[in-house]
């Protein structure tokens, strides 16, 4: 048997010098690339039949080494290792570890740790156990995006996932709310309540007048439709006004900011025209009037599409709105509507889980989102624990 090694700059070149030398017979044996070079090893006669390596997966340390393009800190180790003789009773010698080459390691360490961080995990039935019990990984499990558990990653290191679940709520919730929802109520002299149809904005204007009577307990207060004459025939908003006993206004497009002006009262206004129109009505009123005196709310059906969610937030995002989740007796708000409020920077207002319009409002601060998201998110954990045990 006729074993050959050929060196050449690319596989194609090495494969003809082998034909020439050792016959259109000849097998590769073995591969290796030296710099930009190609090291290649044929036979043409092998004593037995050489069957092909089986595929398997590269260690994990040196996988990401090679993609980060730097060497494995254990692989070098072992190599190192491996060159001192068995059963030599000399002493390895590890002296090469001095300051810069320490320093060296720790930076390609942070440098895999960032790139790990990016990572998005999505087969989860390979991970081992300890893995797959971090926060990191049970979170993204139950539908929170990367790039907010990213923000958070900082708080989420070293910790099983019981602790760091309820760190990461308490965090969110405090990302996620503000302290004044009844002060900015409050001082806001007109109130728009924007969303997508059927979001549930008409009986959520009626509840928000019906708490800042209760809360003020002040009358000044009107409820206003503002849309087509049409619209205003069949409105619903018309027997909420009469149910807590205050105004209600139909406001047209044509002449909608001339209307708000002239109305001495506070108003909660129902937007019911296109979001076009709605965002020149509010940029004009906010140079006449300063937009301290405006407050915009985006209703929002709990259990919507994260990219429904993402329309409506590109569309009034220029309005900063403060977030209001409805129907939440029909559905739980997801982790996924959750990510797309937290990298959107938004804040939770209000929430509401009743049909009823008296005392149904929820003004959340971070206590009141945290008992939320804590009923609701460990339960969601425990159920995918429970999914993945049978």
């Amino acid at each position: 048997m006729t074993v050959l090694t050929i060196r050449a700059q690319d596989t194609a070149t090495a494969m003809d010098e082998i034909v020439e030398k050792l016959g259109k017979d000849s097998f590769i044996i073995g591969t290796k690339k030296i710099g930009n070079e190609i090291l290649v090893k044929a036979t043409n006669k092998p004593k037995k039949e050489i069957k092909p390596q089986k595929k398997v997966n590269q260690k994990f340390d040196e996988m990401i080494s090679k993609e980060l393009n730097v060497s494995s800190p254990l692989s070098t180790l072992k190599k190192d290792i491996s060159t001192n003789k068995r059963g030599s009773n000399e002493r390895l010698d590890l002296g090469y570890l001095d300051d810069d080459k320490i320093n060296k390691l720790n930076s390609e360490f942070k440098a895999l740790k960032k790139q790990l961080n990016g990572m998005i995990l999505t087969d989860m039935a390979g991970l081992s156990p300890n893995l797959r019990n971090t926060t990191k990984v049970k979170l993204q499990e139950i539908g929170f995006s990367n790039n907010t558990l990213i923000k958070f990653n900082d708080k989420l290191e070293n910790e099983n996932s019981e602790e760091g679940v309820q760190n990461f709520i308490g965090d969110l919730a405090n990302s996620l709310t503000l302290d004044d929802s009844i002060d900015n109520l409050i001082k806001s002299k007109y109130v728009f309540i924007v969303g997508a149809s059927g979001s549930g904005k008409t009986s959520f204007s009626a509840k928000l007048a019906a708490s800042f009577i209760q809360e003020i307990n002040s009358d000044n207060v009107a409820l206003c439709k503002l849309g087509k004459q049409n619209e205003f025939l069949n409105d619903n908003l018309k027997s909420y006004s009469r149910l807590i006993n205050i105004p209600n206004v139909h406001i047209l497009p044509e002449n909608a900011q001339q209307k708000i002006e002239s109305i001495e009262k506070k108003l909660i206004i129902d937007v019911s025209t296109n979001s076009d129109k709605t965002l020149n009505l509010l940029k004009n009123l906010k140079e006449k009037v300063g937009s301290n005196k405006i407050l915009t709310i985006l209703v929002i059906p709990s259990g919507s599409n994260k990219y429904n969610l993402k329309k409506l937030l590109d569309i009034y995002g220029s309005l900063n709105p403060v977030l209001a989740f409805t129907k939440l007796d029909e559905n739980d708000i997801s982790p996924e509507e959750l990510s797309v409020v937290a990298e959107n920077n938004c804040s939770i207002g209000y929430l509401t889980n009743t049909r009823s319009i008296l005392k149904s409002i929820n003004f959340t601060n971070k206590e009141i989102l945290a008992q939320y998201l804590k009923d609701n998110i460990i339960k969601l954990c425990e159920w995918e624990l429970k999914w993945q045990s049978q």
